[in-house]
């Protein structure tokens, strides 16, 4: 059994082979093109130790007051504007997420290089959002922003171009908002029943023979089809007594 310390060890392990030199690249273009000066050579994490330029690409994004940036060789200078560049990615009008922030601790002492690559991206992003003259390119892939519609999102009819024909439900509805207007704003029973047989038939009256469950063929042609449950239980049950027929 693997004990904790390998397991976070392999964790460690998996976390930085994320962050390959061509992610590391791009993220250094992205800053050098948004500051429009380069950064220190060698690698990117010791050109950001330092938080300087960290802190000139929140002011940029954000405009004045922006965040205090000192430069300095110690430590504790350093770390603090690292944590201003973090804070104000956490407040308006970046709001990041919490999963794309890192830690101090993750610039500063390498302990998640890949996590840094991942906020960066975020900023760039957000940048590009509010500030597009500032920022005119952001790091990922492009999304084009839209309303969307069944078309633009790949619906059925819209993949193979079948047409759309007249549903049922649409049918049904101009059959019950004639029965409407020919009942005069309120439906019957029996205007209901004529003017549904008279919609199908083209026109023709509908059968004189009274209402029935249709459990025969025979009444198909004969008598009209119950409409609703009462009167299917009247005609399909010889024995069944409605409670208004009840003295």
């Amino acid at each position: 059994m693997a004990s904790v310390s390998s397991l976070d060890k392999d964790l460690r392990n998996m976390r930085l082979g994320k962050y390959t030199p061509q992610a590391a690249n791009e993220a250094r273009a992205w800053i050098e093109e948004s500051l429009g000066e380069p950064l220190t050579a060698g690698d990117l994490l010791d050109a950001l130790k330092d938080g300087t330029a960290l802190c000139k690409l929140v002011n940029l994004a954000t405009g004045p007051p922006g965040v205090r940036c000192k430069e300095s060789s110690m430590p504790f200078v350093q770390m603090e504007n690292i944590s201003h560049f973090l804070r104000a990615c956490k407040s308006p009008p970046l709001n990041l997420q919490a999963h794309d922030i890192f830690q101090t601790v993750d610039l500063y002492e390498n302990k998640d290089p890949a996590q840094v690559l991942t906020c960066i991206g975020a900023f760039s992003r957000k940048a590009n959002a509010i500030q597009p003259s500032k920022f005119p390119s952001a790091i990922g892939p492009k999304t084009k922003a839209g309303p969307m519609s069944p078309e633009s999102t790949g619906g059925y009819a819209a993949s193979y171009g079948r047409p759309r024909g007249t549903s049922n439900t649409s049918a049904a509805g101009s059959v019950v908002s004639t029965a409407t207007s020919r009942a005069g704003g309120r439906i019957s029973p029996s205007r209901f029943s004529n003017s549904t047989s008279s919609s199908v038939n083209g026109g023709t009256k509908s059968p004189n023979g009274g209402v029935s469950s249709w459990s025969k063929r025979t009444d198909e042609g004969a008598t009209t089809p119950a409409w609703n449950i009462h009167q299917y239980e009247i005609n399909s049950c010889p024995f069944f007594l409605s409670p208004l027929l009840i003295t």
